[in-house]
This record gives structure tokens, sequence and C-alpha cells, in this order.
């Protein structure tokens, strides 16, 4: 299996504005500093900028770039509705961001994985732990214990422009390393569908397939504007891919390292899950998100929230699923206040709730044990 592109049906696109960035343009020789205070690796990391101004050949590119790009192998186990157990492995790339190991990719390439190595273009092998990783946005940055590595230079994405030219560099179906293609930036600002919320790309025509994903998108001059992420699975279409700008990217990848996660996203504090109601013809799915689990003292505890709470809104927009709630929590900020209505089943109640921030490291009392999904 292939943790290449994600492969998306046409129609689950459309165009919105730029996200902000707060990376800042850089020129050349500039290096972009994420200062630390602790909460995660606790190092500052500089991640260079615009190091290349000339435009290069083909040739030119791939061999002054090359170097900064990385195979990724990644292994886990799944379990089929038997309960028997068995190992999966798929492959994506990646981008050298630091000479100490810090490598860039894509959430996907690395979330249903337990065990990752690296592949350098010389040849070498480096076992690879996850620093931290962004569903949302589809980023994540792993970490190998070397030196001397050569890191990638990037470009300001805020500058791209419709028709410049391109370059992919990657691993497509996980066998052909370090196969280079070319083309144009076809179109900006595409918003793709990721679990229902909106990620912003831009589109190329550079052919890229399964185990490109994470990989770098070069300008002419060899600065990575942006990291492969999806493609148009269709047998109508050719030359549709999709990358996210290299600012928001280094954004993200900046914060994982710094702290593990990304800082001011909201959280609820409970668990919820599908909720089921048994009928003479079976098992029906009630609609809404079911609480099973409140975090004592977190957002849901203090405004009276309670297991058993079946959430059918946010603000008047309907909560049909746990899935919908996940959606509506992350257009959110840590800090802001929301209302939601729910039953009990007999009696309806609203809450006004002052979302906490989102931590991966929740920590949970004695013997507790979540079934359902976290937000």
């Amino acid at each position: 299996m292939l943790a290449g592109c994600i492969t998306i049906d046409p129609g689950l696109f459309g165009q919105i504005g730029m996200a902000e960035s707060t990376a800042a343009p850089g020129k050349a020789g500039d290096t972009t500093t994420v200062s630390s205070n602790g909460g995660g690796t606790g190092k500052a990391v500089e991640f260079i900028r615009g190091r290349n101004e000339k435009d290069y050949s083909a040739a030119e590119l791939y061999q002054n770039s090359v170097n900064s790009v990385v195979g990724i192998r990644s292994e886990g186990k799944t379990r089929n509705i038997f309960g028997q157990t068995s190992l999966t492995a798929s492959s994506g790339t990646g981008i050298i961001l630091t000479e100490d190991g810090y490598i860039l990719t894509n959430n996907h390439v690395v979330e249903k994985g337990t065990k990752f190595s690296v592949d350098l273009f010389n040849g070498e092998t480096y076992e690879a732990t996850v620093v931290g990783a962004e569903k949302n946005n589809d980023v994540a940055v792993l970490k190998i214990d070397a030196k001397g590595l050569k890191p990638a230079a990037f470009g300001d994405s805020d500058a791209i422009m419709v028709g410049q030219d391109v370059a992919v560099i990657g691993n497509p179906l996980g066998e052909l390393t370090y196969t280079m293609t070319r083309g144009i930036v076809s179109a900006l600002n595409r918003a793709l569908s990721n679990d229902g919320a909106p990620i912003t790309v831009f589109q190329i025509d550079a052919a890229v397939n399964e185990g490109n994903s994470g990989g770098p998108c070069f300008d002419a001059s060899g600065n990575v504007i942006g990291v492969v992420t999806a493609k148009i699975n269709s047998d109508m279409v050719e030359g549709i891919g999709f990358c996210i700008p290299a600012n928001d990217a280094l954004n993200i990848a900046g914060q994982l390292i710094e702290f593990g996660y990304i800082k001011g996203k909201a959280a609820l504090s409970a668990s919820v899950a599908t909720a089921y109601r048994n009928s003479f013809w079976g098992s029906v799915i009630v609609s809404g998100a079911y609480v099973e689990y409140v975090i004592p003292g977190g957002a849901a505890d203090k405004a009276g929230i309670t297991p058993g709470i079946l959430i059918t809104s946010v603000n008047s927009t309907a909560i049909t699923s746990p899935e919908d709630l996940e959606t509506v929590l992350r257009a959110r900020k840590a800090g802001s206040t929301v209302t939601i209505k729910g039953n009990d089943g007999s009696s309806e109640y609203e809450y006004q709730v002052t979302l906490d921030e989102y931590t991966p490291d929740v920590k949970l009392p004695e013997g507790v044990e979540i079934k359902g999904t976290m937000v």
C-alpha cells in the first residue's frame, strides 16, 4: 500500500481566498527562525528561505535539489473484522528542513504507521520518529538522528503566479525513487475538502502519483514553494495535482517542532460517538454526537455538559454525527464561546461553552478508556 497523494473525486474543491500565513516572505540567504519557549522540543529552528535566485535548467535544478528530498517508509498494523492483526506498509516523500534531521511531509503519509524509516538520496537509511502531525492541514514533521544533511531552500508561496514553471521530485508508486516531473502552476487558491474542512492549495500540472505525497514542488530557482498533497482521481482527468503553499507548511511545521501541536485550536474536552437506537427493524443511527465522556475541569464540564447528552447543534449549525461536530470545532479558536444544544432523550438543554485549547497529551484519570472521538 502507498501513502501517496490523497486521491479525490472531481467536484470536491472550489475557490477561496489564500489562507493567511504568518510565515514571512524571504530574500536570498535569509532564514526563518522559529523561537522556542518550551512545551515541545525546546529547540529554535531556522528554515532556509530563498537561498537560490537564478533560474536553473531542469538538470541543474535536479542536481542542486535532489539531496534535500527523502523517501519515507511507514509500517503499521491493521485489524480485520475477525480480530486478526496484519502488518501494513506504505511509502511517501519528505523534504529536509534542517541539517540535523527534521523532515517535512504529509500527515496522511504517517498517520497509520507505528514505525518509520527515511531513505536519503545517497543510500543511507535512518529510523525516524514523529515530532508532530496536523491532520486538518495534512502536515507532519519527522526527526532522524543525522548531521550534515542538505536542507531545502523555501521560496515565498504568496508570490506564486499562474503559469510559472515548477518541478516535482518524489517517489511515485514507492518504487520509482527520486523521479522528477515538470509543469506549471495551473491555478491558485483552490479549496480541497479534508474530512469536511477546507484546506487551501495551489494546482499544478506536473505529474504526481501515489508515493509523491509530502514531496517538494520547486520553482525554477530550486526553492520549495509547495508540498505535494493530492491529485484528482478519475480516468477522465490528467495533470491535476495540488500542493500546500510553502509559507503555510513552514508555519505549521515550526509549531509542530516547538510545541508538538498547533496552538489556538479549539477543543470541547469531551469524547463523542455515534448514537444508536434499537427498533423493531434493528439498530438505527441517531442524528447527533453522543457524549460518552467529559474531561473533569474541561470546557464541556465547566458548561454543565454531562455524559449521555446528544449534541444536536452548535451555534444553530445542525450536528448529525461526531464528524459534524469535529468540522464545526475546526472553524473555532480556543477561548471562543459557542452555544451548544442537546438532549438526553426526554429534555432539551442549551449550554454556553468557552472552548479549551486543543493539546494532544490529554491526561485522563486512571482506569478511564476513551472509545469515542476526543473533540
